[in-house]
């Protein structure tokens, strides 16, 4: 009965914003996709070497629609819904949340622009992106939180933008208090936009209440240092960063990002600091293919645990250079976001839309990673690390990665698009480093991804 009631809210809901108002506009768009995808050794570790036991095969259907109700050009409304399912595991699921089967309202939030001006206010619950200019933002990006934002052009080059932000439960403590559980974020920005060249420089100060903690009740392995212990007073943090795009030289492109954050809690072995940089550099004068060059580094952790982290703290990211190890899958359900770990650099190569055919393309990207965290750290602290793993995930500056990804994408109709990606990762794990630390000793085997989707597009 109540996953009905949802049903009957949501419907009750639109039809009444399109009939109490004819002065009222809808406009509805969305993405609906079906994918099967094929997974072995997601953790780097067959179950006959005594990995955990997986099933290989499933089969996921999203559908996310996002109706506008537009007053006039400068005052609209947005509720964007998602339905989202592991086919055989479950039916609509009226509490689901951002990581469940289910139902629910992604995204609801008003924008308007004051009358005569061009400054912009939303209000409500949205997605969240700091800027990011070579594989988006590495610190908060596509996290739909509690948002209260003000923009406006200052000159035709220069505008400004400030943001209180608030989580939506992402980190709601679910225990007998909710004194102390939010993580709220004061941010500013200053897009610049010059002839050939933009720049987006960016400050964030966060106030973490002791109480935000994640699902499993422990401190937030994104902003705490190895050993993660408990907070028992609100942390400070802050992030001050740039995106850079020059296509001055086209058809030379160039795009990077740099950004520095720092957290400041009451246990100094909680506090953390590090620095993140990447860049791309493609060439897309070619009809038939767009090469590209990819580089990133990020600051990784020394072999004292008493001094915090070393890693650049990180709230909810949507980084990612290929299509598997770091994310950045086209398909749902298939990304792995090991950047998360941080304490890495990489080097690649992309060839993006490769096109021989009409409607038919391909994209190929082989990177190298390799760990920047000092394996010491793991020889003589591995019983205390509760914020590190050794399932390929976390690596240090002995252990390394090798990534290829083959994709295809070709468009049935202009609408509708079918995708195949095909995801290879061989990790390699330092033996005298891990020997010590799980049953698995450094152990690893290859990760082997094949997603087959169809996505249609409204």
């Amino acid at each position: 009965m109540k996953k009905i009631a949802i049903l009957a809210v949501l419907t009750t809901l639109v039809l009444g914003f399109a009939t109490s108002s004819s002065a009222v506009d809808i406009e509805a768009k969305g993405k609906i996709q079906f994918q099967m995808n094929v997974i072995d050794n997601q953790n780097f570790l067959s179950t006959e070497d005594g990995g955990t036991s997986e099933d290989d095969l499933n089969f996921w259907f999203r559908a996310r629609t996002e109706f506008r109700f537009v007053a006039n050009e400068n005052l609209w409304a947005v509720l964007y819904t998602e339905y989202k399912n592991r086919i055989g595991n479950g039916h609509i699921n009226e509490s689901a949340s951002d990581n469940d089967d289910g139902l629910y309202v992604k995204r609801a939030y008003l924008q308007y622009r004051y009358p005569g001006t061009e400054v912009l206010t939303s209000a409500g619950i949205l997605s969240v992106n700091l800027p990011g200019a070579a594989a988006g933002n590495i610190v908060l990006a596509d996290a739909d939180l509690g948002t209260f934002m003000v923009e406006t052009p200052i000159t035709d080059q220069i505008a400004i933008a400030g943001a209180f932000i608030r989580n939506t439960d992402r980190y709601e403590n679910d225990g007998a208090t909710n004194k102390r559980d939010e993580l709220d974020i004061f941010y500013a920005a200053l897009p610049i936009t010059i002839d050939g060249m933009s720049a987006t420089p960016y400050f964030a100060y966060s106030v973490i209440g002791d109480k935000a903690v994640n699902d499993a009740g422990a401190t937030l392995p994104g902003l705490a240092g190895p050993v993660g212990s408990a907070q028992t007073k609100n942390a400070n943090a802050w992030w001050l960063g740039t995106s850079f795009s020059m296509d001055m030289f086209d058809p030379i492109v160039f795009d990077a990002d740099i950004v520095y954050g720092s957290v400041d809690a009451d246990a100094k072995d909680n506090d953390r600091s590090g620095l993140f940089l990447d860049a791309s550099l493609a060439y897309t004068a070619l009809d038939f293919v767009q090469p590209k060059i990819l580089f990133a580094y990020s600051t990784g952790e020394d072999d004292d645990t008493a001094n915090g982290s070393e890693r650049l703290p990180i709230i909810s990211n949507d980084w990612a250079f290929g299509t598997t190890y770091f994310g950045g899958s086209a398909l749902t359900e298939t990304d792995f976001d090991n950047v998360e770990q941080l304490g890495f650099w990489t080097v690649g190569v992309s060839l993006e839309k490769i096109s021989f055919f009409e409607k038919l393309s391909h994209d190929i990207h082989f990177l190298y990673i390799q760990g920047t965290n000092d394996a010491g750290l793991i020889k003589n602290h591995s019983a205390n690390l509760a914020n590190i793993t050794d399932d390929g995930n976390f690596l240090t500056d002995e252990d390394h990665a090798i990534e290829i990804d083959f994709n295809t994408n070709y468009q049935i109709y202009d609408e509708l698009a079918a995708i195949v990606e095909f995801g290879y990762v061989d990790v390699d794990l330092d033996k005298n480093t891990w020997e010590n630390v799980s049953a698995r000793g450094g152990k690893t085997d290859p990760m082997l991804k094949l997603a087959v989707g169809l996505v249609y597009s409204f």
